[in-house]
C-alpha cells in the first residue's frame, strides 16, 4: 500500500497546534499522607552495607544484589547469647573499588587535537549528553578510563570532536530530524572527519582487545555506551541500537554468570568489573532497554525476572529511589510490550490468572515505591538537599508507568480518559523541566538518558482531552532536541499532530469527547535514519460495519 506524505509544509502544520491554552494548574493524583521514619535498619546484608545503600532483606541472597548482577555477602548473625558464642563469623568481604574524585585534565596521551577534543567532551559534553540525574559516569568514571583504556579515550575524543561539529554547522534551510544539519558524507567539516577517524580506531583498538578470547566487560560496556551516543547523536538509529543489543546481551551474561549459573563468561571476565561502575551500568541499560520497547519496531532485549522486581520499603535518598524506579520501569515496560503483542495474536492471555497474577505484582511493587518514595522525598524537603528537577522526572515517569500497567490487562481506549489528571500532570511537569535553566542537558541538542518526550509521546497519542494533547504537542515543537536512541521532539510532533488531527477532524468544542469509533492505535513504524523517513500505521479502535479495523497510513520525511 502507498504511503503518502502529510502536510508537505511542516511549519504550516506546526500552526494548526502553536497556539493552545496556557498551561493548566498542576493537578495532583498521589495521596499526600506520609509515614513517620524509623530507625535505620542494621541488619543488611554485608554487600549493601558496604555500599551504604538500603538492603530489602531477602534471604538468603538480597534481590538488590540480584538485580545488580552482585553476589551477595551474605548476613551477620543474630543476636548470640552465651550457648550460640561457637557460631563461625561471617566473613568481611573485599569493599569495592572506590571511584575517586576526578578533575578533568588533558594531559591524557595524544595529539594536541586529541587533547583539545577531549577537553571539549570534559567541559561540555559529559554534563549534555548525560542528562538531569547522577552525572558521575560520565563526568568522572569516563574519564577515568579514558588514562588507562584506550578504546574508550578515543570514543570519548571522538564523542568532543563530533560535539564541536555540531556546534559549528549552521542550522539547515529545511526542517530536518529536531533541527540537526542533514549529514552531506561528501562535504564533510573537519571536525566530522576527525571524531569519524577516532570512532573507527576505538573500534579497531577493541577488537584488537577482544582477540584474546576475554570479554573485557568493563571496557567493553563502556564503550557500549560511548558508542550508542556516537550513533544516537549522528542520528544513526541502527547503530545505536545495534550497540545496545551488543552491551544488553552481555551484561544479561555478566548477571546470570554472578548468580552462579552457566554462562559465557569466564571467572577472568567476571573479576575485571568488581567495582560500582556496574551500578551505573546495569541502571544506565535498564533506562536505554525502556527506550528500546518504544522505538519502531519494538526492540526485544533480555528480559527480566518479573519475580526479582522488588521495591524496598525506605528509601535513603531520592537517588537511591531512582535506581529501584530504573528496574521497575524496565519490567513494567516490558510487561506493556508483551501486553500490546498478546493483544494482536493471543488476546485471551490479558485475562489468563498468570498474567493477572503479574500485573497484581507490578502494582503492589508500583505502590510500594510511591510510598517509600513519598517518605525520602518529604525527608530531603525538609532538609533543603531535594533537586526539584529529578524529583519531576520521577514523578512524570510514575505517571507513565501507571498508565502503562493499567493499560497491559485487557481494556479499550476510553480507559486512557480516566487518567487525564496524570496527564496533565506529566504536560506540567515537563513543562517545568523544558524551562529550567539548571539542567545542563537543556542547554544541549541530545541527551542520551530518557527526558520528557517519551513522556510526552504518551500523552499525545493516548490522552483524548483535546487541550492536554495540543500542549503536549507545542511542548514537544518548542524545543529541537533529540533524547535516548532516537526520540527526537519534531519526528514525534508531526506523529502526534497527525494522529490528533484524524481523531479530532469535525470535532470543533474542545468539551467534546471522542468517541471510541473515531480513535486510532498505532499498530505499525519503521524508521529509515540513513534515507530520513518514519513511515506509520494507525488502526481503528474499534471494527466498522463490516467487522474489519480502518487503517491510515504515512510516512514522515526530513
Amino acid at each position: 500500500m502507498a504511503l503518502r506524505h502529510p502536510y508537505p509544509n511542516v511549519y504550516k502544520f506546526f500552526n494548526q497546534f502553536a497556539a493552545p491554552d496556557q498551561a493548566s494548574p498542576e493537578q495532583s493524583s498521589r495521596s499526600q499522607g506520609l509515614r513517620k521514619s524509623g530507625p535505620r535498619s542494621k541488619t543488611g546484608c554485608q554487600t549493601c552495607k558496604q555500599r551504604r545503600v538500603k538492603c530489602d532483606e531477602t534471604k538468603p541472597g538480597c534481590v538488590r544484589c540480584q538485580n545488580l548482577g552482585r553476589e551477595c555477602g551474605g548476613y551477620a548473625p543474630e543476636a548470640l547469647d552465651d550457648s550460640s558464642k561457637n557460631v563461625a563469623p561471617v566473613p568481611i568481604h573485599p569493599r569495592p573499588m572506590s571511584v575517586m574524585q576526578y578533575a578533568p585534565s588533558v594531559a591524557i596521551p595524544g595529539t594536541p587535537d586529541e587533547r583539545r577534543y577531549f577537553q571539549r567532551f570534559c567541559d561540555k559534553t559529559a554534563a549534555e549528553i548525560c542528562g538531569s540525574f547522577d552525572p558521575t559516569f560520565w563526568t568522572e568514571k569516563v574519564l577515568q578510563l579514558c588514562h588507562t583504556d584506550a578504546p574508550i579515550r578515543y570514543v570519548t575524543i571522538a564523542l568532543g570532536a563530533l560535539a564541536k561539529s555540531l556546534e559549528v554547522t549552521s542550522f539547515p534551510t529545511r526542517l530536518s530530524l529536531s533541527g540537526f544539519p542533514q549529514i552531506d558524507h561528501q562535504h564533510l567539516d573537519e571536525h566530522h572527519k576527525f571524531s569519524l577517524r577516532l570512532y573507527s580506531r576505538s573500534i579497531a583498538t577493541l577488537r584488537a582487545i577482544l582477540s584474546d578470547g576475554r570479554r573485557h566487560l568493563r571496557t567493553s560496556l563502556t564503550c557500549c555506551v560511548l558508542y550508542m551516543s556516537f550513533e544516537a547523536l549522528q542520528g544513526c538509529y541502527e547503530g545505536a541500537l545495534t550497540h545496545l543489543r551488543g552491551g544488553s546481551r552481555l551484561l544479561a551474561d555478566w548477571r546470570t554468570a554472578r548468580r552462579g549459573q552457566s554462562s559465557r563468561l569466564s571467572q577472568d571476565s567476571l573479576s575485571e568489573i568488581q567495582d560500582g561502575l556496574v551500578d551505573d551500568l546495569g541502571r544506565m541499560f535498564a533506562r536505554l532497554d525502556v527506550q528500546g520497547l518504544f522505538v519502531p519496531p519494538p526492540f526485544p532485549m533480555p528480559e527480566s525476572d518479573w519475580e526479582d522486581v522488588v521495591v524496598a520499603e525506605s528509601f535513603d535518598s531520592v537517588q537511591e529511589a531512582r535506581e529501584s524506579f530504573d528496574f521497575l520501569m524496565q519490567g513494567i515496560g516490558q510487561f506493556y510490550r508483551k501486553s500490546v503483542a498478546h493483544s494482536y495474536q493471543h488476546p485471551e492471555k490479558l485475562t489468563s490468572p498468570f498474567w493477572l497474577h503479574q500485573h497484581n505484582h507490578y502494582s503492589t511493587q508500583l505502590d510500594q515505591w510511591r510510598t517509600s518514595f513519598q517518605v525520602i522525598f518529604a525527608q530531603e524537603v525538609r532538609a533543603g538537599d531535594i533537586m526539584a528537577n529529578s524529583s519531576d522526572m520521577l514523578s512524570i515517569y510514575f505517571n507513565v508507568a501507571t498508565v502503562l500497567l493499567a493499560s497491559s490487562v485487557e481494556h479499550t481506549e476510553l480507559l486512557y480518559d480516566e487518567y487525564n489528571e496524570l496527564f496533565a500532570e506529566i504536560v506540567t511537569k515537563a513543562q517545568q523541566l523544558i524551562q529550567s535553566s539548571e539542567d545542563p542537558s537543556n542547554s544541549s541538542r541530545f541527551t542520551l538518558d530518557m527526558g520528557t518526550i517519551l513522556p510526552l509521546m504518551v500523552t499525545a497519542t493516548k490522552c483524548r482531552d483535546r487541550r492536554i494533547r495540543r500542549q503536549a504537542i507545542t511542548l514537544l515543537w518548542s524545543k529541537a532536541r533529540r533524547e535516548g536512541l532516537c526520540y527526537d521532539t519534531i519526528t514525534v510532533a508531526r506523529l502526534c499532530a497527525w494522529l490528533s488531527s484524524i481523531e479530532g477532524d469535525g470535532i470543533q468544542d474542545d468539551a467534546e469527547p471522542i468517541p471510541e469509533a473515531r480513535r486510532y492505535t498505532i499498530s505499525y513504524m519503521h524508521l529509515s535514519s540513513e534515507e530520513r523517513w518514519l513511515a506509520v500505521q494507525l488502526t481503528s479502535a474499534m471494527t466498522n460495519d463490516s467487522g474489519n479495523h480502518t487503517y491510515r497510513e504515512t510516512t514522515f520525511s526530513w
